[in-house]
């Protein structure tokens, strides 16, 4: 799996492989350190710590733990963007002699006469 892909999508793909080789009877442990070695590089410390455990975690407790590790990872993203982007001070326009620009400004006596004689 790639940082960029959706975890939950991953753990969807992951499981459905999972069904299709339930016939084979497939050790818990082993699909637990498959999923573990599917996950990107950046939860290498999450894997570590589940591996350091007495024991592995069932399949099921395993999805739920990456759930809820990408969801916490995400909302850390979004809350640091939020941050980020609220301490950033705003460049001011200091071009304040401009005058705005009218779409359909009204045009002068002398403009409105001009136009009438270029017209006649």
């Amino acid at each position: 799996m790639t940082d960029s892909k959706n975890m939950n999508e991953h753990i969807n793909e992951f499981f459905m492989l999972v069904d299709k080789l339930k016939e084979m009877e497939i050790a818990n442990d082993l699909l637990t350190i498959l999923l573990l070695y599917s996950i990107p590089e950046s939860y290498e410390n999450f894997r570590i710590a589940i591996e350091s455990r007495d024991e592995l975690p069932s399949l099921e407790t395993l999805k739920i733990k990456l759930i809820e590790e990408a969801n916490a990872r995400k909302n850390k993203f979004l809350s640091s963007m939020i941050r980020n982007e609220l301490s950033t001070p705003r460049k001011r326009n200091t071009n304040v002699t401009s005058k705005p620009k009218v779409a359909n400004p009204t045009p002068t006596e002398k403009e409105t006469e001009t136009t009438i004689t270029n017209s006649s």
